[in-house]
């Protein structure tokens, strides 16, 4: 995150009723308008080493009472972490674009794109976050937040992010004992679909979400909010 800038902040009048956690080489303003009204804990862009600890801490003082923890792939991953160690803070978990682990190789070839061409590593991500069916909201992505990411993400973050993602593991045994809906896009092409469906599948209390014409971002596909909003 850039020198000076708060690591939690909410939005939102009132007591944070949700905490919204995105993805790698992105931070909180990925979620701008998703659930208008609600007051919400957001972050930077994520750094894992701690992050449970320290998001507990915030919440003993930001917040009264349990939370939903919304966490979108880097962030679904820690989302069900902070669940499971501080289970009487989650009232509920949603879990976005998520996948079992994310392959070696894949990691390793993303670490060296953006040991090389770094802007264009993170411009090629930014569209497969997107592609093929959420092409609306990929152009006000570019033209709102694109460009502001290129210029502030934090090389020692994106490198924090996908060393975590190398040895992270999602399974329904894994997942908390907290009420879970996995929301997923039918299209996305990070995080296949049937990854997603299995982990649910697995776990006795989650429920699965298939987004059609959703892809990565499937937060800020139609449906999600009437999804994260339910119970």
């Amino acid at each position: 995150m850039m020198p000076g800038m708060q690591e939690f902040s909410i939005v939102g009048g009132g007591d944070p009723s949700v905490v919204l956690l995105p993805g790698w080489a992105t931070d909180g303003r990925i979620f701008e308008g998703v659930l208008p009204g609600v007051a919400a804990v957001t972050t930077g862009p994520l750094r894992p080493e701690g992050f449970a600890a320290r998001l507990a801490a915030f919440l003993d003082r930001a917040a009264p009472g349990p939370v939903t923890i919304v966490g979108w792939s880097l962030g679904g991953f820690l989302a069900a972490v902070f669940a499971r160690e501080y289970p009487e803070r989650v009232r509920r978990l949603v879990l976005v674009g998520i996948r079992r682990a994310y392959p070696e190789g894949e990691v390793a070839a993303i670490s060296r794109s953006l040991s090389t061409v770094p802007g264009g590593c993170l411009s090629g991500f930014y569209a497969r976050c997107f592609y093929p069916s959420q092409i609306p909201a990929y152009r006000r992505f570019r033209g709102r937040l694109q460009e502001a990411y290129l210029r502030e993400m934090d090389v020692g973050a994106l490198r924090e992010g996908l060393a975590y993602l190398a040895g992270a593991r999602l399974s329904g045994g894994t997942l908390p004992p907290c009420p879970v809906a996995i929301v997923h896009g039918q299209d996305d092409v990070i995080a296949p679909i049937a990854e997603a469906e299995g982990v649910a599948r697995e776990c006795g209390n989650a429920t699965f979400h298939p987004l059609p014409g959703a892809a990565h971002a499937a937060f800020l596909a139609e449906g999600f909010r009437g999804v994260a909003a339910d119970g």
